[in-house]
């Protein structure tokens, strides 16, 4: 019997960029690119651990959370 896991909700990218507020703040990040490497890291630890799989729009769901910088540098100062 395999296991089937939901697909990507419509909350995957808040859920996300809340995880990448934390960790931004966290991690003392001060620009867009230092962002944008967390994001990337964020979303391949996700892979590596199997919440999403190759085969969802990851790539849309990264540039989503990376279009969010402006809504987060603020907070970060």
């Amino acid at each position: 019997m395999t296991r089937e896991r939901p697909k990507l909700r419509e909350d995957s990218v808040e859920t996300l960029f809340q995880e990448a507020s934390r960790r931004a703040r966290a991690e003392g990040i001060g620009s867009y690119d230092e962002y944008r490497d967390l994001v990337e890291d964020l979303i391949q630890e996700k892979l590596n651990d199997g919440v999403f799989d190759i085969g969802e729009d990851l790539p849309t769901m990264q540039k989503d959370l990376e279009m969010m910088w402006p809504i987060l540098e603020p907070r970060l100062r």
